[in-house]
């Protein structure tokens, strides 16, 4: 029954995804610059949004290098989680998010906000080809 199976190879997908996405947040947490990004695609069509400015993939990545030294922790993850398969190679994950991100000084920044991540399997792993991220301050309220 192809119906059937293409529920199972969606199941396999959406699984697959929420994986990666687990191992993001797990390297945010862990404060691991190489594994974060890692998640990304460094192909030179990739780009995201971060708070409206469009980035490439050498910008994003330079960013992450020169920010997380500085860090002592990142907590929080992401929440309402939505995976739509697109195609069996394509999934656009959309989430809020609440985090905490403290210094190596001891400062604490709240904040939280909205991402929706273009994931794509290339070269037998799922990875980010297309982001748009936008974070606000504070906690937000549920």
């Amino acid at each position: 029954n192809s119906a059937l199976m293409e529920e199972s190879l969606r199941n396999q997908i959406v699984e697959a995804v929420q994986q990666r996405i687990r191992s993001f947040e797990a390297a945010e947490r862990a404060v691991e610059a190489e594994t974060l990004l890692s998640h990304f695609s460094g192909r030179p069509e990739f780009y995201m949004y971060n708070d409206g400015q469009r980035l490439t993939y050498d910008v994003m990545s330079v960013a992450v290098r020169g920010a997380f030294p500085t860090l002592r922790s990142i907590e929080g993850g992401f929440e309402d989680l939505d995976l739509m398969v697109l195609s069996r190679d394509a999934v656009l994950a959309t989430a809020k998010f609440q985090e905490s991100v403290t210094d190596r000084n001891g400062n604490q920044t709240l904040q939280h906000g909205a991402a929706s991540w273009l994931w794509r399997h290339v070269g037998g792993e799922w990875r980010i080809a297309y982001g748009h991220v936008d974070h606000y301050r504070g906690e937000h309220q549920r």
